[in-house]
């Protein structure tokens, strides 16, 4: 096989992507619009939205109709985390963390993220009861099933334990969001998109902060990957403060962040 291809990232802009896209996957929306020899880009322009089919007594889809509109997808890690670490914290703390429970994560390979893996997954999900699973369905007719006990083995975070055990008084203070987040000690919170900003401001007080910031940064810009908006509880700073964050299921919260 040649090494070349096998490496290679393929990308919307390829010659002839649309076709060989939509017969190796069936893109249900891409196949309507793909002619032989005859390729459109403008996929938006279709007046008529795709209704999907399904026998009676058939599973359900949980999205009933295709949209005409491009689904587009992005991702809210950024994979790049250890190149910040390394970047904005010295040799010491960084060993620090790869000494830490997620060290492992210091060695993950570099990936692309493909929105349209995404997209194929959501337009085969299956309407079911649990809230705690996602079921998409195969293209031979089989349900496929992903819950947390796959997450757990892909992530390899932990997912058992009480969330309630990891609790603090409402008067409890961080002394990360005194020192580095003077203007939000009133509200005792910090979004993501503040801590990242502060972080890659580097200028820490001292090593163990540095360490302390590292931990929060990886968890909120990689394990949990939520919206630049999204607060981050006050409970995240104390427990990394105080070391118990060793000991946190994270995987249950990234889990369900993830089934949202």
């Amino acid at each position: 096989m040649d090494d070349d291809n096998t490496n290679r990232i393929y990308d919307y802009e390829d010659t002839g992507w649309e076709e060989n896209r939509s017969k190796s996957l069936h893109d249900p929306l891409l196949m309507a619009n793909v002619k032989d020899g005859n390729k459109n880009n403008d996929f938006a322009s279709s007046s008529k939205t795709v209704r999907k089919t399904q026998k009676k007594g058939t599973m359900s889809y949980v999205i009933k109709q295709i949209p005409t509109h491009y689904l587009k997808f992005g991702a809210t890690y950024n994979n790049d985390f250890v190149l910040d670490l390394k970047k904005y914290m010295n040799v010491e703390t960084f060993e620090l963390f790869t000494n830490s429970i997620f060290g492992p994560y210091a060695d993950i390979h570099t990936c692309n993220y493909q929105g349209q893996i995404s997209k194929c997954l959501l337009l085969l999900e299956i309407e079911q009861d649990n809230s705690n699973e996602f079921h998409v369905r195969h293209a031979n007719g089989n349900m496929l099933r992903f819950s947390i006990k796959e997450f757990a083995m892909i992530a390899r975070l932990k997912c058992i334990g009480d969330l309630n055990d990891f609790q603090y008084p409402n008067t409890s203070k961080s002394s990360l969001i005194q020192k580095y987040f003077s203007n939000l000690v009133k509200s005792n919170s910090v979004s993501k998109g503040q801590l990242v900003n502060r972080f890659l401001q580097s200028n820490w007080d001292n090593d163990r902060d540095a360490f302390h910031m590292g931990i929060l940064y990886f968890l909120n810009i990689f394990v949990l990957s939520q919206l630049p908006e999204s607060p981050i509880h006050v409970n995240d700073f104390l427990m990394v403060e105080d070391g118990t964050y060793e000991h946190f299921p994270w995987g249950q919260r990234a889990f369900s962040r993830l089934m949202i």
